[in-house]
């Protein structure tokens, strides 16, 4: 009878220590998968802006660079996506972007806040860039931006 006890608290512990693993791993991997599906969203995004921006007249690479910066801000916020440099620096980068077609546009103060928001976003990285040093990025992008004179 005491053989019995013995091993029915010692399956029962058995099984109960594998549900906990269980449970745990399985977390672990779905919160993983997880985080791969919403890196996987935001560079497709990305890159879908990205080629909106490059391939479209100013205002409709304007709302693309918009849209991408606002799904960018609400994906920051998802807990899984706390650690997501990449999202962060593309995000800086739209704002570059954003500040070269206002500035294009002639409006100074909206390009501004744009280099400021830039800055804000690679600072939540850790890269605390100059003001400055993103102006001259503005400037390379304005000027890449130009139409070449005909000679």
């Amino acid at each position: 009878m005491k053989a019995v006890k013995f091993f029915g608290v010692a399956v029962s512990s058995g099984l109960l220590i594998g549900a906990l693993v269980g449970w745990h791993f399985g977390r672990t991997i779905t919160d993983g998968r997880l985080i791969w599906e919403e890196m996987f969203a935001s560079a497709g995004y990305g890159q879908l802006a990205l080629r909106q921006y490059e391939e479209a007249d100013s205002v409709h690479a304007r709302q693309a660079l918009l849209s991408f910066t606002d799904f960018a801000r609400s994906m920051s916020k998802l807990p899984s996506a706390q650690h997501d440099q990449a999202l962060m620096v593309d995000t800086g980068r739209s704002y570059l972007r954003l500040a070269a077609l206002e500035q294009l546009a002639g409006d100074d103060s909206l390009s501004h806040q744009y280099v400021r928001s830039a800055q804000e976003s690679f600072k939540s990285i850790g890269r605390d860039i100059p003001e400055a040093d993103l102006n001259k990025q503005v400037a390379k992008i304005v000027k890449a931006a130009a139409p070449v004179p005909s000679s």
